[in-house]
């Protein structure tokens, strides 16, 4: 997944890391008031608090990002693939239990923020339903395990999108109409972190060994946006993500990064901080992130 720091910082210079794509007004670090060895963080639609993953446990927290208020918001739960209600209320995240022979099952599970109140959406399976939201609230789930296909967060009724995940290191997507089909625009090989841009027609994904790129639908009219690790959209035309380089044991360096539509790639933060994994608030102004060494910082942009 990661590549040699020699080779990627050749790739990336001629992508054209010093163009800029956003522009940043600040950065800080946010300071827990429970101890947190910081795993992935995933910033709230209003860009006031973030739920964070602790690499020392399944437990989700939720991080007020002014004042580093923490408070625990499941025992279990992965952060991998958290979404949000719009209104920021409530999140929708995937568990993990282990069943019969040491298999591990897969279930996917909401909870109300101000209430604590957990439905479970799809039923602990070996292959997760894949789900997502839209910018109106309407969760759509895809998979044998779904409880129901679509799901309203805040009331708003909307028909269902379509739902991009990750099968076997296949990219899958299910059509709003509910058809699967895997369709790897790169061939057979290993894809992670896809996700559907918020207008709902282009996938972004990272395929190991060749890179992030963006598709339509169907796979078709791919584009590459160099090697940005764990891409996010922050809008339609931009996406988020990190640039990694190790030594084969651990990360020695990371970046933020913001690349466009054409595959033009801004740094946002110095590597020696060893940022990895960002999220966006729906403004696209406030953006999150964990380091290879466990703390949370919050990047401000225009």
């Amino acid at each position: 997944m990661k590549k040699t720091l020699l080779s990627l910082l050749a790739m990336s210079l001629a992508a054209g890391v010093s163009a800029q794509v956003v522009e940043v007004t600040g950065l800080k670090e946010v300071k827990t008031s429970k101890p947190l060895s910081v795993n992935l963080v995933k910033v709230s639609p209003d860009g006031s608090y973030a739920i964070v993953s602790d690499i020392a446990s399944t437990a989700l927290h939720k991080v007020n990002l002014s004042t580093g208020a923490t408070s625990v918001v499941t025992s279990n739960g992965s952060a991998l693939e958290l979404k949000f209600s719009p209104d920021s209320r409530s999140v929708v995240f995937k568990r993990s239990v282990t069943g019969d022979h040491r298999l591990r099952y897969h279930s996917v599970e909401s909870v109300d923020l101000a209430t604590g109140v957990e439905h479970q959406l799809a039923k602990p399976a070996r292959h997760a339903a894949n789900y997502t939201v839209s910018p109106k609230g309407n969760l759509t789930i895809a998979g044998e395990s779904a409880i129901a296909r679509t799901v309203s967060l805040n009331g708003v009724k909307e028909a269902p999108r379509a739902v991009v995940g990750i099968n076997k290191g296949h990219l899958e997507v299910t059509t709003p109409d509910g058809n699967t089909k895997f369709i790897d625009p790169q061939g057979r090989g290993s894809y992670l972190w896809p996700s559907l841009s918020p207008d709902g027609t282009k996938i972004v994904y990272y395929k190991s060994g060749d890179g992030c790129f963006v598709c339509d639908l169907d796979g078709s009219n791919a584009r590459s946006l160099g090697f940005v690790h764990a891409p996010v959209w922050m809008n339609d035309k931009v996406v988020l993500g990190s640039q990694e380089y190790d030594n084969g044991l651990t990360v020695t360096a990371s970046s933020i990064v913001a690349a466009d539509m054409n595959g033009t790639i801004q740094t946002l933060t110095d590597a020696s901080l060893l940022g990895m994994s960002p999220s966006v608030s729906t403004d696209g102004k406030t953006v999150t992130f964990g380091t290879a060494d466990g703390k949370l910082y919050v990047l401000t942009l225009k």
